[in-house]
């Protein structure tokens, strides 16, 4: 059965969410950013809508604390 897919919202900044992104991938964590600036071309909409992480529901938890460890 594949796994539940989560969102978890990190922010307006790209480099920051790809920087958060990299983070979890070191930790060994599963994780795609999602972006709507369209690969920064247009940054108002990464500010508006914010990037987020597409996890796994069992691995939010510790996606969440790598987050709050960046210093959010």
């Amino acid at each position: 059965m594949p796994a539940e897919l989560v969102y978890v919202p990190v922010g307006g900044e790209r480099l920051r969410a790809q920087m958060i992104a990299e983070a979890c991938r070191a930790e060994g964590l599963r994780v795609e950013l999602l972006t709507a600036d369209e690969s920064g071309v247009d940054p108002v909409m990464g500010r508006i809508q914010g990037f987020r992480l597409l996890v796994s529901a069992a691995a939010a938890d510790r996606v969440r604390a790598v987050i709050a460890h960046s210093g959010s």
